[in-house]
């Protein structure tokens, strides 16, 4: 039952990854304007709109599986789950809203307000730490289990990499 609950969040954050998807598709092909991550701008460039946006997609969503179905990295897998079901949800909505004509960037413009020249960061870096809340509590009342050593070394190095590649694609594009 347990893996079928996470499962579930699983395919919840790959559908995160369709409407980002969707929403750098319809930002940058249809808007004709760039999008903020490096790595999204790189596939793009590389292999044009379509192809990269499904790159994307597709190397979230092989991530997040192949992490499902490790057992190592299960407790990792619920953390990438959270944190990309807000991030990318949030990314989605924002790009939905600009491409409608809607004022965007609700949780953005908090940010931007509350701190201008690191907003982008300090957002990823309260979305993990409500991403580390959620797997926490997933871990003690959903599976029912303790941290090992592993798992917290391993979340360390998730929530590093998520946010050091957030500062590193924000400082690339500024240069």
């Amino acid at each position: 039952m347990r893996d079928l609950k996470q499962f579930i969040l699983n395919l919840i954050a790959i559908f995160s990854f369709i409407l980002y998807g969707l929403g750098i598709y319809l930002h940058v092909a249809i808007l004709g304007e760039e999008w903020g991550n490096i790595a999204v701008d790189f596939a793009i460039q590389v292999v044009g709109p379509v192809a990269g946006v499904l790159l994307v997609v597709i190397f979230g969503a092989l991530f997040l599986l192949i992490t499902f179905y490790l057992q190592k990295l299960r407790i990792t897998n619920v953390l990438l789950c959270w944190f990309w079901i807000f991030s990318l949800y949030q990314c989605a909505i924002n790009s939905f809203l600009q491409f409608s004509g809607l004022p965007d960037e609700p949780i953005n413009q908090f940010f931007k307000f509350l701190l201008p020249t690191f907003w982008y960061p300090a957002k990823e870096i309260v979305f993990l730490i409500i991403s580390l809340l959620l797997t926490y509590l997933w871990v003690k009342k959903i599976t029912k289990t303790d941290f090992k050593q592993m798992d917290i070394v391993l979340i360390a190095l998730a929530s590093f990499v998520l946010v050091g590649g957030t500062v590193i694609s924000q400082l690339l594009l500024m240069t």
